[in-house]
């Protein structure tokens, strides 16, 4: 299957019906976000309760981190796919409930091949890792060295004293370019991947070649939405730590109950718009109709 390539502001398209996703069916994707967002909690919490019970070192932490990653997989991996299809049945018109979300675990099948495809993009990325460790091995040895010494530094200043923060290592500028550059890339592989495994049917392969070759051909908008996602990221904690400073003058548990509900909702409204940008991404890459273009922006 051919994917397609779109102009630089399709990104901002893509952003846009993202953030109406909820608008026919609310009910069901904020619904099926907030499932999707516990499940996502239950490795940590597994991890968490093992380091209590066990209280392990370095060698069993790994083997528990491990396992925990392994879990996250298996777990999160058929609950993608189900809400990625309740995403779309919700844009079609079709009924769907956030239960839906936990259809794939009743088909082995099906299970399997989202488990299994989300385990090849856990691999891309450890290959992705790999290859910025050979470049900017260095730096990031260099970077965790003077992460400690700015840790220490600041532990020991005394009040009312500037503390003298020494210089980031050279290179770190370009460690975390690159080191975005391949997220977005790998973010944007797995999307259109998802999207042709559990919508239109396809093979782990199939999917994961037609995931990079719809990532390839669409960096350009990809990074013009991440641009503005950033900026837009920026603006509302900015905005969200404003609302809760005023309310924590007011009184102190309200500022720390605003701060719970800001997050919440935060995490919320984060999951169903990334699956919705998600969702369109891959349909005006690889889907059979593209999406109809909304007035002022390219798709």
């Amino acid at each position: 299957m051919t994917t397609r390539a779109n102009g630089p502001l399709a990104g901002l398209a893509w952003l846009k019906r993202g953030l109406n996703v909820g608008r026919t069916n609310p009910r069901a994707v904020f619904g099926g976000a907030s499932l999707l967002m516990v499940a996502a909690l239950v490795p940590g919490v597994l991890q968490v309760f093992a380091h209590a019970l066990l209280r392990p070192g370095p060698g069993l932490a790994a083997v528990i981190a491990a396992l925990t990653t392994v879990v996250s997989v298996i777990l999160l991996g058929p609950l993608m796919g189900g809400y990625l299809r309740v995403i779309d049945a919700s844009e079609r018109g079709v009924p769907a409930h956030a239960a839906d979300v936990l259809a794939p675990f009743r088909d082995a099948h099906d299970a399997r091949r989202m488990i299994v495809f989300s385990f090849v993009m856990l691999l891309v990325q450890l290959g992705a890792f790999t290859v910025i460790m050979a470049i900017f091995g260095g730096v990031m040895e260099a970077l965790q060295a003077w992460s400690a010494s700015l840790a220490e530094l600041l532990q020991n200043a005394k009040p009312g004293q500037q503390p003298a923060v020494p210089a980031p290592p050279e290179g770190v500028g370009g460690l975390f370019s690159l080191a975005g550059l391949f997220a977005l890339f790998v973010a944007a592989v797995f999307a259109i991947g998802l999207g042709q495994l559990v919508l239109r049917g396809r093979s782990v392969g199939a999917a994961l070649l037609e995931g990079l070759s719809g990532a390839s051909r669409n960096l350009l908008p990809l990074l013009v939405m991440a641009v503005v996602i950033i900026a837009a990221v920026m603006a509302a904690s900015l905005a969200a730590l404003l609302v809760a400073t005023v309310l924590s003058l007011l009184h102190p548990t309200l500022g720390v109950l605003a701060v719970l509900l800001l997050y919440l909702g935060a995490m919320l409204a984060l999951y169903a718009v990334m699956f919705g940008v998600m969702y369109h991404f891959w349909r005006d890459v690889a889907g059979d109709t593209p999406a109809p273009a909304i007035a002022g922006f390219e798709a």
